[in-house]
């Protein structure tokens, strides 16, 4: 979600100017970071909310002590307890389950403080978890709810796991799309059996990046900044962006290519050598044996 931050994301919590924010999933820490300096600077509060944090994440936190409250927990704990939050940044499980019951918890107790519910900024509402659940801890996830899953890969287009895709080391539901399946469709399903409006705007790259807002917090300031996302401009940039990501990437798979090239090439002439020497020792040993020979006559 990081990569949202400066052309996106920042805008938003800009606009929205929370005085109290929830961060689910924090990994390493990069998007905490951004969100502790915009909270240092216009005086907020920070709740980061991960069970399983990288150890780096710490030493960003412990920059900003006056700023921030972490908790180790799963997302459905941390949120049955926390006060409500004006933002949310949601990146943590990407299944239909648990993205359903965060929102339903999340807006449940805005309802029961009564508060408006929160803007909610997604990670994973694009390809590859969209429509296809990811499970971080299966046993922890409903089996009414809990797709069949492998450690396998995923490719575009293709609805069953292969060998050679993304994420194989996940546990990916083994098809894509239908019932109660994937990022996306959680977040039709809560905007559908909600009582209150939202809005919801889709970047559909990167992963993509949902947002939802209540329509009791829209304002003109927000309405503004989200809608401009959607320009000619912004959009023509946001090309641009992802074009010179994507010649990132080509790069980098060209020089892993040459280097795989000159590894096979060496390889290929040490195996040459190898049996050049052999074909030397051989000869040898025949020449030892023929020399053995006469010398016993």
């Amino acid at each position: 979600m990081h990569r949202f931050w400066d052309s996106y994301i920042s805008k938003i919590v800009g606009a929205a100017a929370p005085k109290r924010m929830i961060e689910i999933g924090a990994e390493f820490g990069w998007n905490t970071e951004k969100l502790l300096q915009w909270c240092a600077s216009h005086g907020a509060f920070l709740e980061v909310v991960d069970p399983a944090p990288h150890p780096v994440l710490h030493d960003v936190l412990a920059r900003y002590p006056d700023r921030h409250r972490f908790h180790a927990l799963k997302s459905f704990d941390a949120l049955a307890v926390l006060p409500p939050a004006e933002l949310v940044l949601l990146d943590g499980d990407h299944n239909w389950h648990t993205v359903y019951n965060e929102f339903q918890l999340m807006f449940s107790s805005a309802v029961r403080s009564k508060v408006p519910p929160p803007i909610v900024v997604m990670h994973d509402v694009a390809w590859p978890y969209a429509r296809r659940d990811m499970y971080y801890d299966p046993a922890g996830i409903d089996p009414a709810d809990r797709h069949p899953y492998a450690l396998r890969g995923i490719r575009p287009d293709v609805s069953e796991l292969v060998d050679d895709g993304l994420n194989g080391h996940f546990r990916n539901a083994t098809h894509e799309g239908g019932l109660r399946n994937g990022v996306l469709t959680a977040i039709e399903d809560f905007r559908a059996a909600w009582p209150g409006e939202t809005r919801f705007w889709r970047l559909p790259f990167f992963n993509g990046l949902g947002i939802v807002v209540p329509v009791e917090r829209v304002t003109p300031a927000l309405l503004a900044v989200v809608e401009g996302f959607f320009t000619p401009e912004a959009l023509l940039a946001a090309c641009e962006r992802l074009e010179r990501d994507g010649m990132a990437v080509r790069v980098e798979l060209a020089a892993e290519r040459q280097t795989l090239t000159r590894r096979s090439e060496a390889l290929s002439r040490a195996r040459s050598r190898i049996l050049e020497l052999e074909q030397e020792v051989a000869e040898l040993r025949a020449a030892r044996r023929e020399a053995a020979a006469t010398e016993a006559a």
